[in-house]
């Protein structure tokens, strides 16, 4: 059992940064790696708030816990930075270029010297910018890179379990292996697949591992399907499938359903059984994913369902 919490009114944030990380027995140094320094981290967790909500945020993230749940005492500054994300994001989704750099230039000067979060925000959204403007995707991929490496220093260079990540930290790391194997950089994505995979079994009692788990096993499930490891894409489904039971989250489940449909197939080719084997397992497994993917509106996922389980297994009555 976990003891009581206790948190100070007037130290909300400083005890339950504390208390989680005495919790998961974490070392200061392993929890503010690459994103402050351990005095400042302590002086945090005694209540003197020096350093911006942005800080915290990441702090709170790496201890799998959403900001939300904590009263936020935010600063004239950190209201201001908050309300600049905001547009920026905006106007990148809608494609407004010229304005969100313009934005992000103001941001720049709001945020200088402020701490690494600010640093990698603007990264990212300058490699945000430059995929919606046609840039090269290597180019991407370095933004990226130098975004993720503002509060993970050593990242291409050591493992990923001597660190504490939030959300948004592996979110870059992910997006950055999609474009990797998009670009044929496979050797590359291999070996960080490795680490993010390693990174989730040492540190699997934090709670958001849970919640990133499926969409990690889907996109490292498809990438070691194609190449041809398809014993450790099977393990990843099912694992990735074995955590969202009981969850009422949906994301990754039809890649999750489809890709172990088309392992398990696969295997069976490969293995000389398919024409005398029970093929239901497949079978159950398509119609899973087929169903997700009409009720999310991804007709073309659907269609190629469909038709493979007609052609395949002439399967005609799929609704």
């Amino acid at each position: 059992m976990y003891r009581e919490i206790e948190i100070d009114n007037n130290n909300n944030i400083g005890s339950a940064i504390q208390y989680f990380r005495e919790t998961y027995h974490i070392s200061q140094s392993k929890l503010c790696k690459g994103l402050c320094s351990v005095s400042t981290l302590s002086r945090v967790e005694a209540g003197e708030r020096d350093v911006d909500a942005f800080i915290l945020e990441t702090l709170l993230e790496r201890l799998g816990k959403a900001p939300y749940q904590f009263e936020l005492i935010l600063t004239d500054f950190d209201h201001e930075a908050y309300q600049s994300r905001i547009e920026i994001n905006k106007l990148i989704e809608d494609e407004a270029a010229h304005e969100a750099i313009k934005l992000i230039k103001k941001y720049e000067k709001l945020t200088y010297g402020k701490g690494t979060p600010h640093r990698q925000f603007i990264m990212v959204c300058k490699a945000r910018l430059n995929e919606l403007n046609g840039g090269e995707l290597e180019t991407t991929i370095d933004m990226l890179m130098e975004a993720i490496s503002c509060t993970v220093p050593d990242f291409d260079t050591n493992d990923m379990a001597d660190y504490f990540l939030s959300n948004s930290e592996l979110n870059i790391i992910l997006d950055i292996l999609q474009k990797m194997i998009t670009t044929g950089m496979t050797d590359k994505a291999h070996k960080i697949f490795d680490q993010i995979i390693n990174y989730m079994f040492w540190h699997n009692q934090m709670e958001q591992i849970t919640h990133i788990y499926p969409k990690v096993a889907a996109i490292a499930g498809r990438f070691f399907m194609e190449q041809n490891e398809l014993d450790r894409a099977l393990e990843l489904c099912n694992k990735g499938l074995e955590m969202n039971k009981g969850s009422r989250r949906m994301e990754y489940l039809d890649e999750l359903n489809l890709i172990k449909a088309r392992v398990t197939e696969e295997k069976l080719k490969a293995a000389g059984l398919w024409d005398t084997c029970d093929k239901e397992e497949c079978i159950s497994l398509y119609l899973r994913a087929y169903h997700i993917f009409s009720f999310f509106e991804n007709t073309t996922k659907a269609d190629s369902i469909r038709r493979h389980l007609q052609e395949e297994y002439q399967w005609l009555d799929i609704d």
